[in-house]
């Protein structure tokens, strides 16, 4: 028998906010019949495999974006980002010339964190903050997005 999934602590701690998949749900005030084929199509969205290889972005002019770009992430990979509170308030500029698809996307945005310096205000000091993100894997499905100061806390620990 596998054992269950273990909690990670982070995903119920509130000075994170965890991205998710946009869910369909059924309407209120959809007829009885068509019950089922919301279900069904809940269900498929449920257990279908990411495809990031059948997304595409077209070029975007260089701008400030949001953070909040992580959810489109999370949409096409599956993966989930749990970002700092603070810092999911924040943006970060990005952009691109090229059609990207899924893959490429998300490899150019989370790089654009790492290395493009995004800002966000910081609620502690009362000041805005603008530094490079560090992207830590905690399992396949699971990044955290998180500053510096917090790497320490976070960083899985090796066995001896």
């Amino acid at each position: 028998m596998t054992p269950p999934p273990r909690q990670l602590p982070f995903l119920t701690d509130p000075r994170f906010i965890v991205t998710s998949k946009r869910k369909i749900s059924v309407p209120a005030n959809a007829p009885f019949k068509d019950r089922a084929m919301w279900w069904w199509i809940g269900l498929q969205q449920k257990w279908r495999k990411p495809q990031p290889l059948n997304w595409s972005f077209g070029a975007t002019p260089t701008t400030l974006c949001s953070l909040q770009l992580l959810s489109q992430c999370t949409e096409v990979t599956g993966v989930r980002y749990v970002i700092a509170r603070d810092v999911a308030a924040g943006g970060v500029v990005f952009g691109h010339t090229n059609v990207l698809n899924g893959a490429q996307f998300v490899a150019a945005f989370t790089e654009a964190l790492q290395t493009g310096k995004p800002g966000w205000w910081d609620q502690k000091t009362g000041k805005y903050r603008k530094e490079n993100l560090v992207l830590l894997t905690n399992d396949p499905r699971t990044v955290l997005v998180l500053p510096q100061e917090m790497v320490a806390e976070f960083r899985p620990r090796k066995a001896h």
